[in-house]
């Protein structure tokens, strides 16, 4: 009886430092076409997802790497792809909370190489909210704009919309 009451404690005194690490998860998948692995691992504010899959019937493969970051304002994601053919792509945004709403950034990088820079924001005003995203090409020229202003309470609680969307 003394020797379970003694792991017992030790088991509580461990406890709080085993919480404390990142132990990935790892789900793994096997089907005629394909095969592979993701492994999550959380720790403090931060998620990572790596996925690996090879396709059986030429032994190609392709990886997806993921991480989302949490701060005290925010978060920041990066993720970077390669395909089963070797193109690669990714993407990197950040958002960060401000007192009337939010500002975001980030970049897109597509398979073919094109690189786009997106811009925006979210503020919350006096019975009012607006919402603005800006999309660039690499050389700075505006591909979309989308800038929408809600306002008031319309029929049933929802947000009266009125605002502009271009596609440039």
């Amino acid at each position: 009886m003394h020797i379970l009451t003694t792991l017992s404690a030790l088991a509580l005194l461990a406890a709080p430092a085993l919480a404390q690490t990142a132990s990935p998860a790892t789900r793994t998948f096997d089907t005629p076409r394909a095969s592979g692995t993701t492994i999550v691992t959380r720790d403090a504010g931060t998620i990572t997802r790596d996925t690996d899959v090879t396709r059986k019937r030429d032994g190609a493969t392709m990886s997806n790497d993921y991480t989302r970051t949490r701060s005290d304002d925010g978060f920041a994601v990066e993720q970077s792809r390669t395909g089963f053919g070797g193109a690669t792509s990714g993407r990197s945004y950040e958002r960060t909370r401000t007192d009337t709403g939010f500002i975001e950034s980030g970049t897109r990088t597509r398979r073919n190489g094109a690189t786009y820079g997106l811009e925006g924001s979210l503020m919350r005003g006096d019975g009012s909210v607006t919402r603005s995203r800006t999309l660039t090409d690499a050389n700075g020229t505006v591909v979309a704009s989308r800038h929408v202003t809600a306002t008031g309470r319309a029929h049933h609680g929802r947000p009266v919309r009125g605002g502009r969307f271009s596609r440039h």
